[in-house]
């Protein structure tokens, strides 16, 4: 004997409609974690291209420094060197005129003795011209 068949009945246990409201939630958590990651991954290649043209524009300004900075010390180098030609012009010039102080005080020195040789000379020409008066003025008498 076989017993009829029942229609099935649609009844939920709270445990199913738990475990519904679980499935759900985790299936639009997981939506939204994925959307928020996708998100988050793009803005951060947006932030990662603006970082490197950032970089991209400071190197090249760095770049443009050095160069001027290069050109300004290429200029000061000539400068150095105008400027070093110029001490041993300088140092050269000093040196002759050194050697020239040092001439003239060997030439006023000898000038000196030569005067002072002619001074005492004259004194005894001087002398001797009182001698021959003397002499002179004795034989006049």
């Amino acid at each position: 004997m076989q017993l009829p068949r029942k229609a099935a009945k649609l009844e939920w246990n709270l445990n199913t409609l738990i475990s519904l409201v679980q499935f759900v939630t985790i299936i639009g958590g997981v939506g939204w974690m994925w959307a928020n990651t996708t998100r988050d991954i793009q803005e951060l290649k947006n932030w990662q291209k603006a970082h490197d043209e950032y970089h991209k524009e400071r190197l090249a300004d760095t770049r443009a420094t050095t160069a001027s900075f290069n050109e300004r010390l290429r200029a000061e180098e000539v400068r150095g060197n105008e400027v070093d030609r110029k001490i041993d012009n300088l140092t050269y010039r000093v040196t002759v005129a050194e050697q020239s102080a040092v001439t003239i005080t060997t030439s006023i020195r000898d000038l000196q003795s030569g005067f002072n040789q002619q001074a005492s000379d004259i004194k005894v020409v001087k002398e001797i011209v009182q001698r021959l008066e003397a002499a002179q003025q004795g034989r006049s008498r």
